[in-house]
Order: structure tokens, then sequence, then C-alpha cells
């Protein structure tokens, strides 16, 4: 199952135009991340590719984009671990316009203003909670993402479901939208709480609100 660009796009905290722009080459330059899943007739993400738009989404808003191609290319250069971008673990460290890379042995390495170069200590956020895009935007939480929702890579690939079964979000949505009460709605899923309907509802107009950015 892969991600259409209003998904990554809602998960991520990146804009629409910020995909369209990371998955062109510029002067020269390699695309910043091409969907894994490709781009015709339209782009796909993976969930791998999720998380690294992420990163990218909150490295954004503390340093400028070539600080983050700069990181990105040097680490595609010089990191030859078998590791993917989204395993990484990277933090902006606004102050030194630069970015830090952490790896899994606790190493930090300035990979943005001075590539190679021992960074400074400083603690590690985690990729997955809330936080707020350049925009302005509350990105949500990338595992829960509404109300009664929840998004796992190993379930329907990644399509928030409803916590604890395989009924997708957009199911729910769907059947809402048609104008079905929630009673009527717990008929066809009995383990369907009004939470997760409401959470489905209302994840569903962020998706579209995305797709029309």
């Amino acid at each position: 199952m892969a991600y259409t660009a209003n998904m990554a796009a809602l998960l991520s905290g990146a804009s629409q135009s910020q995909l369209r722009y990371w998955r062109q080459s510029h002067k020269g330059e390699a695309p910043l991340l091409v969907p894994e899943h490709g781009t015709q007739p339209h782009a796909l993400y993976s969930y791998r590719d999720v998380l690294v738009l992420r990163m990218f989404a909150r490295l954004r808003g503390e340093v400028s984009l070539q600080t983050i191609r700069r990181a990105v290319t040097w680490m595609e250069e010089h990191l030859a671990d078998g590791q993917d971008l989204s395993e990484r673990t990277l933090l902006a460290v606004p102050e030194k316009k630069s970015i830090v890379y952490f790896s899994e042995d606790g190493e930090f390495l300035d990979v943005g203003k001075a590539p190679g170069q021992y960074g400074h200590q400083a603690v590690m956020r985690d990729l997955f909670r809330p936080f707020t895009n350049r925009r302005g935007d509350l990105v949500p939480d990338l595992t829960h993402p509404a109300s009664g929702l929840l998004v796992d890579p190993d379930i329907r690939g990644g399509v928030p479901v409803v916590e604890g079964t395989r009924i997708t979000y957009n199911l729910l949505a769907g059947l809402a939208r048609d104008g079905l009460a929630l009673a009527e709605i717990r008929e066809f899923y009995p383990g369907v709480s009004a939470e997760a309907v409401k959470g489905a509802t209302e994840l569903a107009g962020r998706v579209a609100y995305a797709h029309a950015a």
C-alpha cells in the first residue's frame, strides 16, 4: 500500500508544493526525495518516505533547504552503512545554522554547516510526536493522527485504521459522508467507537485540505 501525495503531506507536515519541489532536480542537483513507489501517473510515497519527509519538514522550520540538501548529500556519500535515510536521526541546531546526525552508537556529527566534524550534543527529539511546521500548521502525531486511529506500516500498508482493527479511516468517513448515523455504522462494525468515527471524519477533512493546499 502506498500513500498519495495528499496523505503524505498531511502525515509529514510538508506542503504539496514542497513535495513537488523536493522530488524534482534543480540546477543540476539531484532531487531531495523521489517517492519510493514512483511519480507516474501520480506520486506515491512509502511509509519510509513519510518518515523522511516528516524529518525534512521539521528541519525546514529551523534551517535552510540548502543546509538540509548538503546534509543529505554528505550522508549519502560518506555514511555507507546500509541505513535508509528514514532510519537516521537528524536534529536542527538553528543557532549554528546546521544539522547534527546521531548514529546508533551515540556519535553526533555535524552534517550541515561543517560536514564530518563532531557536532554539539543535544537532546534527541522524537520524530513521531506532533509539531508545528513553517506554515503554522499542527502536524499530527504520526502513530495516532486522530482520535481512535492508528498508523502502523504493518497494518493496511500504513493507511490509518481504527485502533485494534483493520478498518480504514476512509471507509468510516465515507459511511458518515453518505449520511449513516453512528448507530448504523456500528451495526456494520460493532467494534468501532464514536471517537473513532469522529477521528476518521476529521482526518478525511484534513486530507482533503492537504490535497487542495
